[in-house]
């Protein structure tokens, strides 16, 4: 519909009359009658972007775009909301899986004797306590990085030796200092502690006696059962194992990799709906195909900050992660519903003031959580603004 001049408008058949008569007696009928056809068909205009929500569709309603003020045309609106200043965070949530890693193999270091006992499928090993046993002798888990390749003795000088001493002290053993040099107070303590765990009392580490992971494990199987017998074939697998602590691992869309990074916080959401907070731990380098879904992605592993959180719970479970995907600091925003679309083209919102309902034109960003980013001329913290009920 096109308006008349500025100054008269003509009905047909009819005198001119004024503008604004014309604008009562016609236009605001119109706006109402289409106002109410537009909400009970929930007639909504959906808008691109990450979270974006319903945005009402006013047409002839649009009278007073560009920020004048006029009376309402009925009782001041039920439902408003104000314009607050927060930050925005588009989330896209992916799909991955909750369990305690991907196992790998322990290869045993002895090349002859007997397996006397092996940890249980599901147990979890502590720092100090038998992982298995050749001939009744155990072999202990201990804390480190270094993998065990020779005989740590007195004089002996490296990281592993730091290593072998953290995890003495860790396991309350003391009279010696915890540095790189196995000296005779190293010596000293190891003779104790070898007493107390059922080994070979010489004051020496040998690799053989030791099993070194950056935490405790958790079995996952006995490669090879109790009574087998180790031979000289090399890299002989006695169970495999994985971490003790749950984490959620996550193939992701190689397209979203630029998103997440090692020590970014995580969101994970288990079937039961329960959120736990997390932090992503590792972000895989090497991308796999999964040709039947011409998928393309890299594991992104979530460690939960309240591991204990899970307790109780599945062994292995599908979870969902929600990754940020975009964020805007302090800015000013309203409820999605609160936007009007200017036929004209861009939008507003129409804010309440001393009674009155004023349309103030606004430019809109980023859409989050059902809510969306504003700014414009007259659009301040705290404005009171009409929603859609």
């Amino acid at each position: 519909m096109t308006a008349p001049p500025a100054a008269v408008g003509r009905r047909a058949g009819g005198p001119d009359v004024p503008s604004g008569a014309w604008t009562r007696a016609v236009v605001a009928p119109l706006a109402r009658r289409s106002l109410r056809r537009l909400r009970r068909r929930r007639h909504l205009l959906a808008l691109a972007g990450a979270g974006a929500g319903a945005v009402t569709l006013i047409a002839a309603a649009a009278v007073g775009f560009g920020g004048s003020s006029s009376p309402p045309t009925g009782p001041l609106p039920a439902a408003t909301a104000v314009v607050l200043r927060t930050t925005l965070t588009q989330t896209q949530q992916v799909g991955g899986l909750i369990s305690y890693g991907e196992p790998v193999g322990l290869v045993a270091q002895q090349q002859s004797g007997v397996l006397t006992w092996i940890a249980a499928p599901g147990t979890t090993v502590k720092i100090g306590q038998p992982v298995y046993t050749v001939d009744s002798r155990p072999v202990i888990l201990l804390h480190g990085t270094a993998t065990p390749y020779r005989t740590l003795a007195t004089g002996t000088l490296g990281p592993d030796v730091k290593e072998l001493e953290t995890s003495l002290k860790n396991l309350g053993y003391t009279g010696f200092t915890v540095d790189e040099t196995f000296d005779a107070a190293t010596a000293s303590a190891v003779r104790v502690w070898q007493a107390k765990s059922g080994l070979p009392v010489t004051g020496t580490v040998p690799p053989d006696q030791i099993f070194v992971h950056d935490g405790d494990i958790r079995v996952a199987l006995q490669v090879i059962p109790a009574g087998s017998r180790l031979g000289l074939q090399p890299n002989q697998q006695v169970i495999t194992y994985s971490g003790a602590t749950q984490v959620a691992s996550i193939p992701l869309d190689v397209s979203l990799q630029h998103l997440v990074h090692t020590g970014d916080p995580a969101t994970v959401t288990l079937p039961t709906g329960q959120r736990l907070d997390g932090t992503v731990s590792s972000v895989g380098a090497v991308a796999q195909t999964i040709e039947e879904q011409d998928k393309t992605f890299i594991t992104v592993i979530v460690s939960f900050d309240d591991p204990s959180a899970l307790a109780g719970g599945f062994d292995s479970s599908p979870v969902t992660l929600a990754i940020v995907t975009g964020q805007r600091a302090n800015v000013l925003t309203v409820p999605i519903t609160a936007l009007l679309a200017n036929p004209d083209g861009g939008y507003a919102v129409q804010a309440v003031r001393d009674g009155r309902l004023t349309f103030v034109p606004v430019t809109i960003g980023m859409f989050a959580g059902g809510k969306v980013e504003i700014s414009g001329a007259g659009i301040s913290e705290g404005l009171t603004v009409r929603v859609a009920q």
